[in-house]
């Protein structure tokens, strides 16, 4: 075999690996974690005042498994007179699976989250809400596992 052939040869092997290279390419998803990254990026204050607003507590955000929901327990000195407030299971995986519920606790201050509303997998939580004029902020990596 001359050279010319084995020239010819490595210039096929290369225009196939590029081409392999820009279908698999052209199948990945590229969706941003969140829509409006900017946005919240400039309100960023809000979520570090939030956060030392809910430090100032002994009693701290707890989310467990009990029975076929997902338990999540805010501390009660934070309940009264809540405005509005949100829980968001952002899953980075997959956007389409992403869940906002409204945060509504009862006089224990705890929700139940149905299993079934959640995919499994990786979600990073985020639980933000209003009582008495003051904003208040958790965020936490969670796993929902069988």
């Amino acid at each position: 075999m001359s050279w010319g052939y084995k020239i010819i040869i490595a210039y096929a092997v290369f225009i196939i690996g590029m081409l392999s290279m820009v279908y698999v390419a052209s199948q990945q998803t590229n969706e941003m974690q969140d829509e409006n990254y900017y946005a919240q990026e400039l309100k960023y204050q809000e979520v570090i005042d939030g956060k030392n607003n809910l430090n100032a507590f002994s009693n701290k955000v707890s989310i467990i498994i009990s029975e076929a929901n997902l338990l999540l327990k805010i501390p009660t000195e934070t309940i009264a007179n809540i405005e509005n407030g949100t829980i968001y299971f952002l899953k980075p995986s997959d956007q389409t699976k992403d869940l906002r519920l409204a945060l509504k606790v009862n006089e224990k201050g705890e929700q139940r989250i149905p299993l079934s509303a959640l995919a499994y997998g990786l979600y990073t939580v985020k639980i933000s809400w209003n009582s008495n004029g003051k904003v208040y902020f958790y965020e936490q990596n969670y796993s929902v596992e069988k």
